[in-house]
C-alpha cells in the first residue's frame, strides 16, 4: 500500500510539472517552444556599438577634435534670417582658405545665393583665423566681407595645412547645429567646379529616409599611406599605423545628411587626431561607425581641360557635359563660366552628346601659362644660383 502511495504521488508530482512545462512557455504555431528555436536576429536594430554610442553621444560646441576652445571669431545664423531654417533640401559648405576672397567672389558671381535659395539650397563659406605670413588679407576685409555678403562663419584656429580638419569638422558641426532643419550637407573646396542643378535634381530624387546614414562621393579604395618623409602626404606610423587606407571620400565635394554628420562629429571628439581631412573624416571614422560609402566616381573629372572643353561644346553644339564636378586649374573664371553656360544649356535643353563625340576623344585644351604672381597661401620655389 505504501508503494502504491508513492507511485501515485510521483505520477501527480509528474503531471503538475508537465502541465507548468507545456502551458509555460510561448510556442509557434506547429507546437515548437520558442526558447529552444534559434533566435532571430533583430534587424531593427543592427546598428554597431560604435553607431549606438556615437548617437547617444553628445557634441561638445567647444571642441573641434582635439582642439579645445574652439568658438566662432564670425557666428552666422543665415538659415534663420532667411526663414529656411526647416525647409532647406541642402546646405553647401565650402571650405575656403581665408585669402581666396576673389574665389569666392567667382562663387557668388556664377551663381547667386538668391537663385540658390529658389533651388532649396544654401551656400555657407567656412574659414579659419589669418596666419601671420599672410600679407594680402586683413581681418577687416573678412568682416567688411560678411557685412556685404552674410555668408561666412570663421573659426579662432589659424589657418593652415594641418588644420584643415579642424575647418571641415566645423563646417559639419555648423551645420548640424545651425541649420537643422537642411536635409543634406554638400561638402566641397572652394576650387571647384560643380553642377548645382544636377545636384539639386540629384538630392530631390534620392528620397532618402532620415533614419538611414549617407556619404556619397568620389570614393577611393586600397590607397596606400605615404611614408616617404620627402613628400608632402608623408605620413608616420604614430600619426596612423596601417600602410593601407581604409576607404575614403574625396573632399573635392561629397555629399552627406544631418545624421551621418552628427554621428562623425561625436566620434571625431574620442579618436585620435589626425590631419589628413576627408581621409580621417569620411575613412577613419566612417570605417570605425561602419557607415556604408555610395560612389559617384563617373561624375567627377580629374582635369580641368575636359571643363574648358564643355563650356566651348555647351556654346558650339549645346552638348550635354560629361561631368558635373572637377578643378578650377587656378582659373576662377572657370567656375563662373561652367556654371552659367550650365544654366543656358538645361535652359535651352541641351542635347547628350553623340557616341563616339566623347571629351575623351574630342577635348584638344590649350596650354595654360599661369601667371607669375604668387597665390595666396602658395609656397614659391625658385632656383638660386650658387
Amino acid at each position: 500500500m505504501r508503494k502504491f502511495h508513492r507511485f501515485l504521488t510521483s505520477v501527480v508530482a509528474f503531471g503538475i510539472l508537465y502541465g507548468v512545462y507545456r502551458y509555460s512557455f510561448r510556442t509557434d504555431s506547429e507546437g515548437n517552444y520558442l526558447f529552444l528555436l534559434p533566435r532571430e536576429p533583430d534587424h531593427s536594430s543592427l546598428q554597431s556599438p560604435d553607431q549606438a554610442t556615437s548617437e547617444e553621444r553628445s557634441v561638445d560646441p567647444t571642441r573641434l577634435a582635439n582642439l579645445t576652445g574652439f568658438e566662432y571669431r564670425i557666428a552666422n545664423d543665415i538659415c534663420k534670417e532667411n526663414n529656411s531654417y526647416s525647409e532647406l533640401l541642402g546646405v553647401i559648405l565650402v571650405t575656403s582658405y581665408v585669402g581666396h576672397d576673389e574665389i569666392r567672389s567667382a562663387h557668388r558671381q556664377a551663381i547667386s545665393q538668391q537663385k540658390l535659395l529658389s533651388m532649396g539650397l544654401l551656400r555657407i563659406f567656412s574659414l579659419a583665423t589669418i596666419p601671420p605670413v599672410e600679407r594680402f588679407i586683413t581681418q577687416a576685409a573678412i568682416e567688411a566681407e560678411q557685412r556685404l555678403h552674410g555668408d561666412l562663419i570663421q573659426g579662432n584656429f589659424i589657418e593652415a595645412y594641418r588644420n584643415l580638419t579642424y575647418k571641415h569638422l566645423m563646417s559639419l558641426q555648423w551645420a548640424t547645429q545651425q541649420c537643422r532643419g537642411a536635409k543634406y550637407l554638400i561638402k566641397m573646396d572652394d576650387d571647384i567646379v560643380f553642377d548645382p542643378f544636377y545636384i539639386q535634381n540629384y538630392l530631390s530624387d534620392l528620397n532618402q529616409h532620415d533614419d538611414r546614414y549617407l556619404l556619397a562621393g568620389y570614393t577611393f579604395r586600397n590607397k596606400k599611406v605615404i611614408r616617404l618623409r620627402a613628400n608632402k602626404w608623408y605620413v608616420s606610423r604614430e600619426e596612423h599605423r596601417p600602410d593601407v587606407y581604409p576607404p575614403y571620400l574625396s573632399g573635392w565635394l561629397y555629399i552627406t545628411n544631418q545624421r551621418t554628420a552628427r554621428a562623425l562629429t561625436a566620434e571625431s571628439q574620442v579618436v585620435p587626431f589626425f590631419w589628413i581631412d576627408d581621409t580621417f573624416i569620411t575613412g577613419v571614422l566612417a570605417e570605425r561607425l561602419k557607415l556604408p560609402l555610395t560612389a559617384l566616381n563617373r561624375w567627377y573629372s580629374a582635369n580641368s581641360e575636359f571643363l574648358d572643353c564643355c563650356i566651348r561644346d555647351m556654346k558650339r553644339y549645346a552638348y550635354q557635359c560629361d561631368y558635373y564636378v572637377g578643378p578650377n586649374g587656378g582659373n576662377g573664371k572657370l567656375i563662373m563660366e561652367f556654371v552659367q553656360e550650365l544654366e543656358r544649356c538645361y535652359d535651352n535643353a541641351c542635347y547628350q552628346r553623340p557616341a563616339g563625340k566623347s571629351l575623351t576623344a574630342t577635348c584638344v585644351a590649350e596650354f595654360k601659362n599661369q601667371p607669375n604672381i604668387p597665390n595666396h597661401g602658395t609656397a614659391m620655389v625658385n632656383q638660386m644660383r650658387l
